[in-house]
């Protein structure tokens, strides 16, 4: 699928981006396309993101998932179904790893949630995180809800807070502040 200017993308850390510009540049002898991403919520650095259309599938931004995507997500955190996810990232086709994104979000989440390690391990606090961040944000924005809304909605999901990791309903509070 070809990228136009004001497309939008989504990023876990970044959050939700559109593309501004595109150029062309030479890079080792062969004109290159660029895409320059900037931040949907202006900050007052002025982000700009510049990645070679080569590489926007590993940069981390994917195009956003449907409602109906969103829904089966929170499904299957819901059932924790393997069967309910797609498989786990193949970048066969760019709309599977696009989709799987905030699939591999929700996975490490529900891992999380019934996993029973210490907030002292900053790696893994990290990636909690960094997930629970980019699933609240991508779902809040598809869903036109708030963050804390959302961050809620998959708390739910999730199921009995007594059964949670402390952690995740940590990270999903934090994630939910607007």
């Amino acid at each position: 699928m070809p990228i136009a200017q004001g497309d939008l993308f989504y990023h876990s850390v970044h959050g939700l981006c559109r593309v501004d510009e595109i150029s062309k540049q030479k890079q080792s002898g062969k004109q290159t396309i660029y895409y320059a991403l900037v931040p949907k919520v202006a900050s007052q650095m002025k982000t700009r993101f510049v990645i070679a259309a080569g590489d926007m599938e590993i940069s981390g931004f994917h195009t956003l998932i449907s409602p109906r995507e969103a829904n089966k997500i929170l499904d299957y955190l819901k059932v924790g179904d393997k069967k309910t996810a797609p498989p786990v990232m193949t970048f066969k086709t760019p709309s599977s790893a696009e989709q799987n994104k905030a699939w591999s979000l929700a996975r490490a989440i529900l891992s999380f949630s019934h996993e029973k390690f210490e907030g002292q391990d900053q790696r893994k606090r990290q990636m909690l995180e960094r997930s629970a961040k980019g699933l609240v944000g991508e779902l809040a924005f598809v869903f036109k809800i708030t963050l804390k809304e959302t961050a809620s909605r998959i708390q739910k999901s999730l199921g009995n807070a007594s059964k949670i990791n402390p952690s995740v309903l940590m990270a999903l509070s934090e994630a939910g502040e607007d």
